[in-house]
């Protein structure tokens, strides 16, 4: 069993002003002074997932250690970025702008890609197995993304109406249907939290609006939500909805989905049944399966308990991070990318023995565009008292609609990708 769990529930992390108990395993970690390492040239890195989290953790590592063998595994043969992706979608980004080759890592850093999918994880050998070699490793970081929780009788539903909140193929089809789509009704459901990208079904509703809009489409949506309100941004999100948007949609809050009638092409709810031309029902999310099979997930856990500060798993040098992993951020890229730079300065310490200074603040930054011109935008810090052993979140929103916020939020898009593969 794992010790000292943390738990930031959704209105302690709204609030901003709860402080948190947290682990007393307190590691050192921080920004590392990269003069300081010398570099183990034996020690093996191997990360399984190649999104934010997987390449912020080969990146790092590869700028604190030089020499050390590091070896990224993902199944899709190139990065395709999920945030920003409902620009795509909402017709105004192109997809090609949410692609990035991986083969630069190895040109420029060094970096090790393979181009397959994981099978499992033999913990006792250190092996990481796949459908041609079994890959050794000193530490190994886990960072393969979310599945969607749903039976096997739910997804030939979910191919004929993709999620999209996997990068990728799912975006390709589900335009492709938005494309087609010539009026009638539209459903989208959110789950309840947590799930992936707390305000990315807000933000789509309001461009898939924008989109039926500026189309003069006949059309209505029915946005429905397991939640009682938006989770982030919530005075922004409903008055954009209300202001630009009114007569083209009704929010239903507080409602699940019970079923999906596939042949009559009704969503079925706790609060009545919507018949639909169109549908985006995202469901409820959990840590991947190779998580599950590796023997991460017990009694029906649905993520990943991992050490509060290191992200450590209860298997030594063995770390999960990212969205499947049950942690005080919240499941986003940014978040991913925060998580995987500390693992690789945490690795590096255990690597050459040396301590950083430590990092005693970190901070997550969401955008939504709410239309084609304009976007809102929150900012969660999360303060650290190592002595103390608490983490205090200080949430801020700006929710007055800005075309400014709209040129920040690019801007922060091509940092990250600047910082994963410039």
């Amino acid at each position: 069993m794992l010790k000292n769990k943390l738990n930031v529930n959704r209105r302690q992390f709204l609030a901003g002003s709860a402080a948190l108990a947290a682990s007393n395993l307190m590691p050192n970690v921080s920004l590392a002074n990269e003069a300081d390492f010398k570099a183990t040239k034996s020690a093996k890195v191997v990360i399984v997932g190649g999104g934010y989290g997987g390449v912020s953790t080969a990146k790092q590592l590869r700028k604190l250690l030089p020499d050390i063998s590091i070896t990224l595994i993902d199944k899709n043969p190139f990065f395709v970025s999920c945030p920003m992706s409902n620009l795509y979608l909402g017709d105004f980004y192109e997809f090609g702008n949410l692609c990035f080759p991986y083969e630069p890592l190895k040109a420029k850093y060094n970096i090790d890609f393979i181009n397959t999918k994981v099978m499992d994880v033999d913990l006792d050998k250190k092996l990481v197995i796949t459908p041609y070699d079994k890959i050794s490793y000193d530490f190994l970081v886990l960072s393969p993304g979310i599945s969607y929780d749903i039976d096997k009788s739910q997804k030939d539903f979910f191919v004929k109406y993709p999620p999209a909140f996997k990068p990728g193929g799912e975006h390709l089809y589900l335009k492709k249907l938005l494309e087609n789509f010539d009026g009638g009704d539209i459903v989208i459901t959110v789950p309840s939290y947590p799930y992936r990208c707390p305000p990315a079904p807000y933000e789509r509703a309001a461009l898939i609006l924008n989109y039926i809009t500026k189309r003069k489409l006949k059309a209505h949506l029915y946005f429905i939500d397991a939640n009682e309100r938006p989770v982030i941004n919530s005075e922004g999100f409903m008055k954009a909805y209300y202001e630009l948007y009114k007569g083209y949609a009704d929010y239903i809050t507080g409602t699940t989905v019970k079923e999906i009638d596939t042949a009559n092409n009704v969503v079925k709810t706790t609060n009545g049944d919507f018949k639909f031309d169109l549908a985006n029902v995202i469901p409820p999310m959990k840590a991947s399966k190779l998580l599950e099979k590796i023997g991460f997930l017990e009694n029906n856990q649905k993520w990943v308990e991992v050490e509060t500060f290191t992200f450590e798993t209860k298997v030594p040098n063995v770390f999960v991070i990212g969205d499947s992993a049950r942690t005080f951020l919240p499941k986003s890229g940014f978040g991913a990318n925060m998580q995987g730079k500390i693992v690789a300065n945490i690795i590096a310490e255990r690597i050459t023995g040396k301590k950083l200074k430590q990092e005693e603040l970190l901070m997550v930054l969401c955008y939504s565009m709410v239309s084609d011109k304009e976007a809102i935008m929150s900012e969660t810090s999360f303060k650290i008292n190592r002595e103390k052993n608490v983490i205090t979140p200080i949430h801020r929103e700006d929710n007055t609609r800005r075309e400014s916020t709209v040129k920040r939020y690019h801007e922060w898009a091509k940092g990250l990708w600047r910082e994963m593969f410039g």
